[in-house]
């Protein structure tokens, strides 16, 4: 059985690097072939076993014990251990470039490993299938931390030991391993079934059909052809583009989500600085006027006033809320005409919004990207985009993971420094009531200063072709394809 999947990357599998992930296609691809050691349940989002079994503290010494299951190999039946585990949370250190929760302030804060050999007390393999961790005190999200894909268990065999560079990517940790991959992003996937999560009735062959970029099609255009069966949660369309084919096919199944995907303009570092605060205040109000009539006209949108979903954590209490209505509203800067360069970054074409932002803003350069400005090494401040309008997903239950991406990403201002500072801060705090309302003050913060304008909200949505049947999470933007079944 094989599914067709269409997805936002030309890029061969060698491309994808569980370390260095930027945006949600890279995340989405890597879910698939790597596994971590902790996983969330898509049921509850709840931590549940994934490499390693089980996982509990030491309530006496406040050491993390991961016992890893005996008796899983990759596809040419090298069995994953304890070692490998090791050796991949090293080998993250090692590279010191991950964006989902900073593990080298919580486990080696003080040393900075050179190679897989450097000491890091913090990092101990018991025996062949019982890692342990020691963070000097009980750190209760470090649980959640590890169910990102950047602390993927890779198999010692499949990485150089000199350069740390993946080079096997046929034998994964995960329930895919990759079979071919063409330099133009076409990648052919076969189920792994020495895995725990593998089934009969998961895809055996999962096949990545570059679309929507460059040349290729559209995923639209390649599901009317019968080209793909399958549009995943991170497709480079917006949700009323792919509700609207839900309705024109009758083969199709709609999958969607909770509403916790945020589209906002997010001011860069050359924004902050070129802008004021009234001023970046005055292009937000003037922008989400603009698009107003594009969001709010159609299915799965909703308006937004904030950044974090309204019904959870981090959340503005109802006095933010008025003091920010009030803020926007007796903003009295006139935007004038003039050189604002704005990026839109993976939110659908760019015919949806270019045309009522120059009627708007006269002036105003619009253009397609990739990249996100915190994360991407410019020659000058001129080449960065003063703003960018984004829809990341983000925590609604203190996903460490997803809120240190956030921050790395720029998404709520502050400089490389702040923003290091930021995160280690936070992540010494053991009491989350104490953590929440530092989130909540850097959430009302952005917002009163411009940094972030919210647009609007949806869900993230994916259609699948009958009779493959979704069992995707509703909680997270996610897309483990080992949860699509046919009977």
């Amino acid at each position: 059985m094989k599914l067709r999947v269409a997805f936002p990357y030309d890029k061969p599998a060698s491309h994808y690097e569980p370390t260095r992930i930027h945006l949600g296609p890279e995340y989405i691809f890597l879910e698939n072939i790597y596994s971590p050691l902790v996983e969330l349940s898509n049921a509850n989002g709840q931590p549940i076993g994934g490499v390693a079994e089980k996982f509990q503290w030491d309530e006496n010494t406040n050491e993390y014990f991961l016992h890893i299951r005996k008796g899983l190999k990759t596809i040419d039946g090298y069995e994953i251990t304890a070692f490998d585990a090791e050796f991949s949370l090293k080998r993250l250190l090692v590279n010191s470039s991950n964006t989902h929760g900073n593990f080298r302030d919580i486990i080696c804060p003080d040393s900075k490993l050179e190679t897989i050999e450097s000491p890091c007390d913090g990092i101990e393999v018991k025996d062949k299938y019982t890692l342990v961790l020691r963070p000097g005190e009980k750190k209760p999200f470090l649980t959640h931390i590890l169910t990102a894909i950047d602390f993927a268990v890779i198999p010692k065999t499949s990485v150089d030991p000199k350069t740390l560079k993946i080079v096997d990517y046929r034998n994964t940790s995960g329930p895919y391993y990759v079979d071919s991959s063409s330099d133009d992003g076409k990648i052919l996937l076969k189920v792994n079934p020495n895995h725990y999560h593998y089934s009969d009735e998961l895809p055996q062959e999962v096949e990545f059909i570059p679309s929507g970029i460059g040349d290729h099609k559209s995923s639209i255009d390649l599901y009317k052809e019968g080209e793909v069966d399958h549009i995943t949660t991170i497709d480079k369309l917006n949700p009323e583009k792919v509700i609207g084919l839900s309705k024109e096919v009758d083969d199709a199944s709609l999958h969607t989500t909770m509403d916790i995907r945020t589209f906002a303009v997010f001011f860069t570092e050359r924004g902050m600085k070129e802008f004021s605060q009234d001023e970046r205040l005055a292009y937000g109000k003037k922008i989400k006027e603009a698009l107003s009539s594009y969001f709010l006209s159609r299915p799965g949108y909703q308006d937004r006033k904030q950044f974090l979903p309204p019904f959870g954590d981090g959340q503005l209490s109802e006095e933010q809320k008025e003091a920010i209505e009030k803020k926007i509203k007796n903003t009295t800067f006139e935007v004038k005409n003039g050189k604002f360069k704005l990026a839109l970054l993976r939110v659908g074409s760019i015919d949806n919004y270019q045309k009522l932002l120059e009627q708007s803003l006269p002036g105003i350069e619009v253009f397609e990207s990739n990249k996100i400005p915190a994360l991407t090494n410019y020659d000058s401040l001129e080449k960065m985009p003063h703003a960018f309008i984004g829809g990341p997903d983000i925590t609604f239950n203190e996903d460490i993971s997803l809120i240190t991406y956030s921050v790395n990403a720029g998404v709520f201002g502050m400089t490389k420094a702040e923003r290091q500072r930021w995160i280690a801060k936070y992540m010494s705090i053991i009491d989350k009531s104490v953590r929440l309302d530092m989130l909540q003050e850097l959430h009302f913060k952005s917002l009163m200063e411009g940094v972030i304008f919210p647009l609007a909200s949806s869900p993230y949505i994916a259609l699948l072709r009958k009779p493959w049947k979704s069992n995707l999470p509703q909680i997270f933007a996610n897309n483990p394809i080992w949860t699509i079944t046919k009977n």
